[in-house]
């Protein structure tokens, strides 16, 4: 009997220890995002052709060609601008036009169900809430003129949402967004919400397994912006900021979360001259020219960025 409860034990404890099954495939990613040194391609302050700089930059491919679509914002005199842009190599980019005036933090993604289209969010001022836009082909959203529009009210703070990100594949008539929420005006924390048939909003909630793993590593600043790719050998995973000192720029750090464990991994990034901040990153798995590639944007705040390395930050890895 002595020996059965030992083995009993023993066996317990073994499962207690055991890897998640998505953990190998989660340090994989963060050592692809950690080393930016070692990417195959690479811009620091990234600007478009115009001058304009590219903060915080969502870059997908288009559907169409082998082309990439980005959407940022730039600030001149103060407001924010989401603008467009397209480049051949991810690392030269050509400004197209603005789709929007007071409006920030910008996402876009494609609809299954209308593959030539394109859904864009963002976050709009005043009363900073979400806005989205639908653009049902490219020479629609090249041209800026959007066929479906919805602003959403504020729901879970009466003080500001924003920041968006798509989550999975939308369709024109389901959208599931992440978003963070001001709490209680202190600090920033993350959020869900289903846009239905732009018109509804639906379903939100406070997300607070995101907030707990950040928490974890002593964050008590803002959990804001985030980004998930939803195959990446197969499971699902989420980029995400965290600050640890409120309204400290120098200690913006991303994480990756992982929903299948409800863990998170700081990302120890290393850049060429050794910033040390890095907040609102993107990611996106995509191919190009036949080859498998992830695409990785970090805005480098200029507290603790290395000479030439601060504004939007953006590298590919093949894979």
């Amino acid at each position: 009997m002595q020996t059965l409860i030992f083995l009993l034990i023993a066996g317990i404890s073994s499962l207690t220890h055991a890897q998640a099954p998505s953990d190998e495939a989660r340090h994989k990613l963060v050592g692809l995002i950690a080393d930016v040194r070692g990417a195959d391609g690479r811009r620091y302050g990234s600007r478009d052709h115009l001058g304009n700089t590219m903060d915080c930059v969502k870059i997908i491919k288009r559907t169409d060609s082998e082309q990439f679509i980005g959407v940022y914002h730039t600030y001149i005199n103060e407001v924010p601008r989401v603008n467009l842009a397209i480049s051949d190599d991810l690392i030269n980019w050509t400004w197209l036009r603005e789709l929007a005036y007071f409006g920030s933090q910008p996402t876009i993604a494609v609809p299954s169900d209308q593959p030539q289209g394109y859904i864009v969010v963002w976050e709009q001022e005043p009363k900073n809430h979400l806005r989205f836009a639908f653009y049902p082909t490219w020479s629609d959203l090249e041209a800026g003129i959007s066929r479906k529009n919805y602003s959403v009210p504020r729901t879970i703070s009466p003080f500001a949402e924003g920041t968006p990100s798509i989550y999975g594949q939308p369709t024109v008539n389901n959208i599931d967004l992440g978003f963070h929420y001001y709490d209680k005006r202190i600090v920033d924390k993350q959020a869900r919400g289903t846009l239905k048939n732009f018109g509804l909003w639906t379903q939100f909630r406070k997300q607070p397994n995101f907030d707990n793993a950040l928490l974890h590593y002593g964050v008590q600043g803002n959990i804001g912006d985030r980004d998930t790719i939803t195959n990446f050998d197969n499971y699902e995973f989420t980029a995400i900021e965290g600050q640890y000192g409120r309204k400290d720029f120098g200690t913006w750090r991303t994480f990756i979360f992982d929903p299948q464990t409800g863990n998170a991994d700081q990302v120890p990034v290393i850049t060429d001259g050794g910033s040390q901040a890095f907040a609102n990153p993107t990611m996106t798995l995509t191919t190009w020219k036949g080859q498998q590639i992830l695409i990785v944007t970090l805005f480098v705040p200029s507290e603790l960025s290395a000479p030439g390395e601060a504004g939007e930050l953006i590298y590919y890895r093949k894979l």
